[in-house]
């Protein structure tokens, strides 16, 4: 097995196509996956929320209040 890491713009009509072929390919058979990486922002953002990094608030308005600062 062989693994091919793509990048793929889903924003163009051809990007749109080819996502869709390899979803219904996979679906079909077991010689296609699909492995979902977290791109770094969103690791550091697991990775905050795992450490409680972030912001605290007693009710909605001490949350909005921190937001506006």
């Amino acid at each position: 097995m062989e693994t091919v890491h793509i990048k793929i713009r889903t924003n163009t009509k051809r990007g749109k196509h080819l996502l869709g072929l390899l979803r219904e390919m996979a679906k079909t058979g077991s010689d296609i996956e699909f492995e979902h990486i977290p791109n770094d922002e969103t690791i550091e953002a697991i990775n905050d929320a795992r450490a409680k990094k972030g912001m605290q608030a007693k009710n909605v308005d001490d949350l909005f209040a921190q937001l506006e600062k």
